[in-house]
């Protein structure tokens, strides 16, 4: 088989072509369920950071490491934030939690076949927030939004 210039150039076309239309893909093209936190942001797949008090920032958990995201559910560990609200929130101090596990699960199909996550819990491994009766909470979302999609 003979190759010829006219072939590697056609070869190197295409396949520029298809490094182009894989870098443009949206998020969640791969078929993977997205998550979307608070209404407002952007829905992602593996997020750096997942914000859960939407309305005064007052805890979050940053520094995400995922071990896994697949179809069915999505794993991660990362530093919980929480704000100690003394005297009072605006003046309160923020705290960092190491070791808070995040579990995303109950994917949905919503408007236009986006498929997000409708479920997270996260859960403080060590050491928890004063005041917080229990080491874990799971939460609908996106966050503030009464159905599972927006």
């Amino acid at each position: 088989m003979a190759v010829t210039l006219r072939s590697v150039l056609t070869a190197t076309v295409l396949f520029g072509l298809v490094l182009a239309a894989g870098a443009t893909a949206p998020v969640g093209a791969s078929g993977l369920p997205s998550f979307l936190g608070c209404e407002g942001t952007h829905a992602a797949i593996r997020p750096h950071s997942i914000l859960f008090a939407c309305a005064d920032g007052n805890f979050y958990v940053n520094g995400l490491r995922w071990s896994s995201w697949t179809a069915e559910s999505a794993t991660a560990v990362g530093i919980g934030h929480q704000n100690d609200c003394t005297p009072f929130c605006a003046a309160g101090h923020f705290h960092a939690y190491p070791s808070v596990s995040i579990r995303l699960g109950r994917p949905e199909t919503c408007r236009g076949g986006r498929r997000l996550f409708t479920r997270v819990t996260y859960r403080f491994l060590r050491e928890k927030p004063p005041g917080q009766k229990n080491r874990q909470s799971t939460l609908s979302a996106p966050f503030l939004v009464d159905s599972g999609c927006p």
